[in-house]
């Protein structure tokens, strides 16, 4: 896989990594691969969430009634 980062955000990125898990080999994968299962995680509960209200949410009243009966 390769990624394209602005050298602002992979700067930014690379401090943090050093920061936090000490700058070993491995290090930086390991960051972003936190990063992306958090991102995954907020984003599927995000949609759950939408799909929720949509089915529950975003109907009349009329159509209320008719899935209730």
């Amino acid at each position: 896989m390769y990624i394209v980062l602005s050298d602002e955000t992979e700067r930014r990125l690379r401090l943090a990594v050093v920061t936090v898990f000490g700058g070993k080999k491995g290090d930086l994968s390991t960051a972003i691969e936190e990063a992306v299962k958090q991102w995954l995680g907020k984003n599927a509960s995000e949609q759950k969430i939408t799909r929720w209200v949509t089915k529950h949410l975003s109907t009349t009243p009329k159509e209320k009634r008719r899935r209730i009966r």
